[in-house]
């Protein structure tokens, strides 16, 4: 490992983060410490304390690279015509990432605060694009619904989808005899968005007629 001197703080704080991202995937959040980045990188724990804010700073910027992943793919799946498809697509795309980074995504959710303290603005600010991307699909849909149901159908199918990935990777699926994670994310995409966009038509029914997406 390069010597402090031979690297840019930007050099750094990626070097951290990744190793951060190699000690999650070999033994879990649990036994993630500073010292033991610190002892990876070969630099001393001060060290890290002049990149980051603390252990929690830390793992929200590796949470950080894990939901950019995510946002790349739902972006590319919110250029598609069809509202519907979109939204499927970006269930499809948050299923595979639980799949092939099951300790960085379990990461993202698993992670607490320190003594409560609040989670930063930048970080919230990620969060809660994730959410306005199916809001947006979900307005592209129902263009009638109001931004409450629009709010409230985002995080429902969220929930919604979290629970079979918590399932499946957690080998729970199986009580429930031979099921497919994704055949059943396409069976609550279906059959939620299309009670979601009727219940949500408050207008006069001869108004509906050819609205429907």
């Amino acid at each position: 490992m390069a010597r402090r001197n031979e690297h840019s703080k930007p050099e750094l704080r990626a070097l951290a983060i990744g190793t951060v991202r190699t000690l999650v995937a070999e033994q879990g959040l649990e036994k993630l410490s500073v010292r033991e980045v610190a002892r990876r990188l070969g630099y001393a724990p001060a060290m890290l304390y002049h990149l980051f804010d603390n252990l929690d700073d830390l793992i929200l910027h590796v949470n950080a690279d894990t939901l950019d992943t995510l946002l790349d793919r739902m972006d590319a799946a919110a250029a598609m015509e069809n509202p519907r498809a979109a939204l499927t697509a970006m269930a499809h795309h948050y299923l595979e990432l639980s799949r092939a980074q099951t300790p960085l995504w379990q990461l993202v959710f698993e992670h607490r605060m320190n003594q409560g303290a609040p989670v930063p603005a930048w970080y919230q600010r990620r969060t809660r694009s994730l959410f306005l991307m199916v809001e947006q699909q979900l307005e592209r849909l129902a263009p009638w619904a109001t931004e409450r149901e629009r709010l409230l159908g985002a995080r429902t199918l969220w929930g919604s989808l979290h629970g079979i990935c918590v399932l499946y990777l957690g080998d729970k699926l199986d009580v429930a005899g031979d099921v497919d994670p994704r055949e059943m994310v396409d069976s609550l995409l279906r059959h939620y968005l299309a009670d979601w966009s009727a219940t949500t038509d408050h207008r006069p029914r001869g108004d509906r007629k050819g609205a429907r997406s």
